[in-house]
């Protein structure tokens, strides 16, 4: 099923729509049924959640594996009457009604700033990431509301989290979602084939918390700043490639990810043409200089909490070295400085438009995503 949209030929998403999801106004009339369920909602990007709504009239959330379509669990709000049928995709997909009025505890910083940049934060009980969290503005909601730590052995902090007794918890698939038989929500949005996609999520997560119109809202406008600068058509063309070493294997994302969009997006052409359904691809060194001989540029993500240079880059790994022969045009995002796995999330349009300064030779994007780094190649 990759590269198909499992809602192809239904509406897309409007404003006055995701008021009918909230139970406003009367939903509309749907274009196409799956058995007893019939497609309420489809989203413009995302390729990863839908809404649907039973016979009995129950709006229920599919939430799916973005690159493959298969459907991992179902969501709703209201419980499924006794003898509803379920999902007509396919049986034994979990089902989970979530309870608004218990709030909801995250494990990942990519869903507290989605969170944050739609719905807002209240609600927000507990987090096994609270460490990593880097905006100002959330930890000091954290702060002020009493947020728990909830990390443990395993993941988690059991009985942490049954003091908090939350109405659901974002995770990722790799969870056992029957651990426990705690209301466990798997997101997707890190698979999402573009960066439009991924940012979307904060429309389902306003939904779970309880105001989808302001994510939609709050998506609309980033998407609007997105496709805007997109046709601009500002940025140079150049060939990029991007990733690093771990464990002696280059691990970098695939032609299908969200990242090789943006870089497409920006008017540049990504490098690397192998795809992975739920991972990074793994190449060997030979493939890879292969690669870098034919890149432009080379985008590296690395934390370094100092200025990074060329020198800590060959000490992440010697063989970088080679790769500093193959391209010396290098755009760096210190994760230390610019907040990629967080506030950055929500903002798709800020990577984008950095992208494409970078591409037009500017030393630093004015987001202050990526820098060029100095490189002075060694000599051969």
């Amino acid at each position: 099923m990759r590269g198909q949209t499992p809602w192809r030929g239904l509406q897309v998403l409007t404003l006055p729509m995701w008021l009918a999801v909230q139970g406003c106004v009367s939903p509309p009339t749907a274009t196409e049924t799956m058995g007893p369920w019939r497609p309420l909602q489809s989203p413009s990007h995302a390729a990863g959640f839908e809404w649907f709504q039973t016979q009995e009239g129950v709006t229920v959330l599919a939430l799916r594996q973005p690159r493959t379509g298969e459907v991992l669990a179902t969501v709703s709000v209201e419980a499924l009457p006794a003898g509803s049928e379920g999902f007509p995709d396919g049986e034994g997909i979990p089902h989970v009604t979530v309870d608004r009025s218990k709030g909801f505890v995250t494990t990942s910083t990519t869903h507290v700033h989605l969170l944050h940049a739609g719905a807002g934060l209240a609600g927000w009980k507990a987090c096994t990431s609270l460490e990593y969290l880097r905006s100002e503005a959330v930890r000091n909601w954290a702060d002020s509301t009493g947020v728990r730590d909830v990390r443990g052995d395993g993941g988690w902090n059991v009985e942490a989290v049954e003091a908090v007794l939350p109405g659901w918890m974002a995770v990722s698939p790799t969870y056992d979602l029957g651990e426990r038989s705690w209301p466990l929500i798997p997101l997707t949005e890190y698979l999402e084939p573009t960066p439009l996609g991924r940012a979307e999520w904060m429309v389902p997560l306003a939904w779970l918390a309880g105001d989808s119109l302001a994510g939609a809202r709050a998506y609309e406008t980033v998407m609007s700043k997105y496709e805007a600068l997109k046709a601009s058509g500002m940025g140079q063309g150049k060939r990029v490639f991007t990733g690093s070493v771990a464990d002696g294997v280059w691990h970098a994302p695939g032609d299908d990810s969200f990242v090789a969009q943006w870089i497409r997006d920006a008017g540049g052409e990504y490098a690397l043409s192998s795809t992975d359904d739920d991972e990074n691809v793994e190449l060997g060194l030979e493939s890879l200089l292969a690669l870098a001989h034919q890149a432009d540029a080379w985008v590296v993500v690395t934390y370094d909490p100092g200025t990074f240079t060329a020198q800590d880059l060959v000490s992440l790994d010697p063989r970088h070295e080679s790769l500093l022969h193959a391209t010396n045009d290098v755009w760096v995002c210190n994760t230390a400085h610019a907040d990629y796995f967080g506030e950055v999330v929500p903002h798709p349009e800020w990577v984008l438009e950095d992208l494409m300064r970078m591409m037009e030779g500017k030393d630093r994007g004015p987001h202050g995503v990526f820098e060029r780094l100095n490189v002075t190649p060694s000599a051969p």
